[in-house]
């Protein structure tokens, strides 16, 4: 087997992995199953990177700073991201000693602090919102769960040490899980699409074929489907084949 099979079949096995723990792996879980290999910082990058467009969440991953590619964006979310983030350009920015301090106070259950670094995350939150955005998906709806995941991850700051990779973690988790979400609804969607295109081959064949109106009955043999089945679908083809006379 030749280093790029092994390579694929070894990713393959991180995959099955992260989905026995409900699409979670840590980074130090991803950088031992690896730890043969020798990477570079770039090359685990680009592995930590393919996860997590596989919507697998890594715990204590922080992505790279790098240039941001130009996202597409339709007239609707220019003018949300615009009037959103004038609004957050109204907060107070905080050093990292003001931060250190709200870590602090959270941990120990301050319902201000946990306000406050609530309010220093937004940013953060529509950072990697604009790095996860897809054509199909509103950047809005994810910019707000990523803000629910935000206040998810703050109230769950037990121990200032590790505050910031708790609340990255959960703002990224809740966004992979929106969208993991609306991709197996668009999977839904597109299955009842080819449903509907089918029974609306099987009326046009059976109509010319018999020289007349199909009923629901014919439609269940001709299609090998139930009739209940049959009745669902034509509720969104809008057609309305009649029942056989008893």
């Amino acid at each position: 087997m030749n280093e790029k099979a092994e390579f694929l079949e070894k990713l393959g096995g991180l995959l099955k992995l992260a989905k026995e723990q409900n699409s979670q792996l840590t980074i130090e879980e991803v950088r031992s199953y690896f730890s043969e290999e020798d990477f570079t910082e770039e090359q685990m990058e680009m592995v930590l990177e393919y996860l997590m467009a596989q919507n697998v969440a890594v715990k204590g991953y922080v992505k790279m700073d790098s240039e941001e590619g130009e996202a597409i964006y339709t007239e609707e979310e220019q003018y949300y991201l615009e009037m959103y983030q004038q609004d957050l350009e109204r907060l107070c920015p905080m050093t990292e000693e003001e931060m250190q301090g709200l870590y602090e106070r959270a941990a120990k259950g301050e319902e201000t602090a946990k306000s406050r670094l609530v309010e220093a995350y937004l940013k953060e939150v529509v950072r990697l919102a604009k790095e996860r955005k897809r054509p199909e998906i509103f950047i809005g709806d994810l910019i707000q769960e990523g803000n629910l995941g935000l206040v998810l991850g703050v109230d769950m700051v037990t121990d200032p040490r590790t505050a910031k990779e708790t609340i990255l973690f959960q703002i990224q988790q809740s966004m992979q899980g929106f969208l993991e979400e609306q991709s197996e609804l668009s999977k839904k969607d597109s299955r009842m699409v080819e449903k509907v295109q089918s029974l609306d081959t099987a009326i046009e064949n059976l109509t010319k074929e018999l020289g007349r109106k199909v009923t629901i009955e014919e439609l269940s043999v001709y299609m090998g489907l139930e009739i209940e089945e049959i009745e669902d679908i034509l509720k969104l083809a809008g057609e309305e084949p009649t029942k056989e006379k008893e």
